[in-house]
């Protein structure tokens, strides 16, 4: 396979490879285009019109949760999600709301599909089928609290030669360890919101940059509402522009209006560690 080496970031299952016990290496592939889209078929949900959900602190403290959902099955509804750097090679990572219904069952996988280099149109790959997903139990017991999720893909290398996704899309590294005031870079596909030179329709990457201030539970992106669409979009730290390498530490799971933060859950590492083992065939 001719390898023309750079990172693609948006919409793909969580990875694994662990550098001391707080993230996972990057790895880097061949061109496919630059974006990922994410999405689920037949039914609609609040992953464009999430803007009013309200997260509760872990422990005590509560805050109310209005959570906006759209019920028309005839519309095709639009997470983003990417695709991380795992030894499986097809698991990617998105909000875990945007993984099943308002009464928390998960969708059925085979409604879900993935379309690396989505704008506008299915990307060179084409739409990828969902055959598992992983969300965690305290999340579908309580939907405000673990906002996140894996997902496993079926991919089959156009090329025949047994390569995986994330052998073609690239990869995110991950990590746990991420602080207070880091200098933070979202991707997502988002329908209107505060991110600026782009789109914004929906069908495009647009590209923002922030600090993410860590609260207890979670962490904030201060005045800047995302925007419909970007549920799932990688909370990225330590992105080179010029290698497309970096690390995902968290992923926009809603907007607190309250305070105009666009925030992402901090992630409690056995819960991912468990996600992984699970997805992991």
């Amino acid at each position: 396979m001719n390898k023309n080496f750079s990172l693609y970031l948006l919409i793909a299952l969580i990875g694994i490879i662990i550098i001391p016990s707080v993230a996972s290496v990057i790895s880097q592939s061949n061109n496919i285009n630059n974006t990922l889209g994410f999405q689920t078929s037949n039914r609609i949900k609040g992953t464009l019109i999430f803007k009013n959900k309200y997260k509760r602190n872990k422990g005590n403290k509560t805050r109310s949760e209005n959570k906006i959902y759209s019920r028309n099955d005839i519309y095709i509804i639009y997470c983003t999600a990417s695709v991380i750097n795992t030894d499986n090679g097809n698991i990617g990572l998105t909000a875990a709301h945007c993984l099943h219904d308002d009464d928390g069952s998960p969708y059925d996988p085979n409604s879900l599909s993935f379309s690396p280099g989505y704008n506008g149109t299915n990307g060179p790959l084409g739409a990828i089928p969902v055959v598992d997903t992983a969300i965690p139990h305290i999340h579908l017991e309580n939907p405000e609290e673990d906002d996140y999720a894996l997902v496993r893909f079926a991919f089959q290398d156009p090329n025949r030669e047994g390569a995986t996704l994330q052998d073609y899309t690239g990869a995110l590294g991950w990590r746990f360890d991420i602080g207070d005031d880091e200098p933070t870079s979202v991707f997502g596909y988002p329908f209107h919101g505060d991110m600026e030179d782009c789109a914004r329709d929906g069908e495009r990457l647009c590209k923002c940059q922030g600090i993410a201030e860590m609260q207890e539970s979670f962490y904030a992106i201060t005045n800047m509402y995302l925007g419909e669409g970007t549920s799932g979009s990688p909370f990225i730290s330590q992105y080179d522009p010029e290698t497309n390498l970096c690390y995902v530490y968290a992923i926009c799971d809603s907007f607190l209006d309250k305070y105009n933060y666009s925030i992402g859950d901090i992630w409690d590492e056995g819960i991912f560690l468990d996600l992984l083992l699970r997805i992991t065939p």
